[in-house]
């Protein structure tokens, strides 16, 4: 795992319905926001899509690599000093293959910050 335990402390994890339903904790003083940006931490796309991955990963016990993306928006920006704590709901999407088909949202209650569908492996 690159960013849990480091960047993000994960306060809960369960599977409800289908869907792995968690909510994390983000410390705004990573280092990462040193240089994005000081003193307005945003929190990269890139980085939430890996916390998505490593979730999967952490639920499903294996190393996962992103394999497809069929959809990906970022829709608010996210500052770990106003939504420090983000609720993750990753629902699982049948497929004929091994890979695992999800559509995920990070939020803080109706705010979405991220939506995410796609495949991994």
């Amino acid at each position: 795992m690159l960013l849990k335990d480091s960047f993000y402390a994960v306060n809960s994890i369960n599977e409800i319905d289908g869907a792995i339903q968690a909510v994390i904790s983000i410390d705004p003083d990573h280092a990462i926001f040193e240089g994005h940006f000081p003193g307005n931490p945003v929190t990269p796309g890139v980085v939430q899509m890996e916390i998505i991955k490593e979730l999967l990963s952490v639920h499903f016990n294996r190393s996962l690599k992103l394999k497809s993306m069929n959809n990906c928006k970022f829709l608010a920006i996210l500052n770990p000093q106003v939504s420090p704590e983000v609720q993750i709901k990753i629902t699982l999407l049948p497929t004929d293959s091994d890979s695992i088909k999800i559509s995920g949202v990070i939020a803080k209650d109706d705010l979405n910050f991220l939506k995410i569908q796609a495949e991994y492996c």
